[in-house]
């Protein structure tokens, strides 16, 4: 089979077997977006395979990632999750895939994360409890995760130490423990 990378007005710098766009396993492909970064962008349509959109997306210029947001394959969203503008990625807060969702909650920040706070998977909303604004923390004292309580307890604001202060979880309490301790004390009013 002749290789039609050749025939491109770039010619890519590869390596028929190990460093090749149209090797059998995915090492190979990441290779060549290695060796090749400013192909990723033209090799991230529909019209390539999945393992070559994966790696294609990795390196796709960020505008263009944008269009890569609703492939079919998941690995290549939570590529294009990484790679997009933030503005773009707020869609893909209720995307069906957790690991997509994953990713979107790190790209976020603040505010932003508001409606991921009830997400179903527990490793999103880990990450939602310490990226998301302190003040909004409060709303998430509920959760049945005693690891999002962990992260609460360490990052709420003081005032709201009382409730964890009663969790079931020991390591949430020695937290809370240790926030108190250490929190300024008032002087007594005459």
């Amino acid at each position: 089979m002749a290789c039609r990378a050749r025939g491109w007005p770039w010619p890519p710098r590869c390596r028929p077997g190990s460093a090749c766009l149209f090797a059998q396993g995915a090492l190979g492909v990441h290779r060549f977006f290695r060796r090749n970064p400013v192909l990723g962008t033209r090799c991230a349509t529909s019209e390539w395979p999945a393992r070559v959109r994966r790696a294609a997306a990795a390196r796709v210029h960020p505008y263009f990632a944008a269009e890569l947001l609703h492939d079919a394959d998941r690995r290549v969203r939570c590529q294009a999750v990484k790679r997009a503008p933030r503005e773009r990625v707020s869609p893909l807060r209720e995307d069906v895939d957790t690991g997509v969702r994953a990713a979107v909650a790190r790209k976020l920040w603040g505010n932003d994360l508001i409606i991921m706070m009830d997400d179903p998977e527990v490793a999103v909303r880990r990450i939602v409890a310490s990226r998301i604004t302190p003040h909004l923390l409060p709303l998430m004292l509920g959760d049945a995760d005693p690891h999002v309580r962990r992260v609460l307890a360490r990052r709420i604001d003081a005032s709201w130490l009382a409730i964890l202060a009663e969790d079931p979880i020991a390591d949430v309490r020695a937290i809370v423990a240790g926030r108190l301790r250490w929190a300024p004390q008032t002087a007594p009013s005459e």
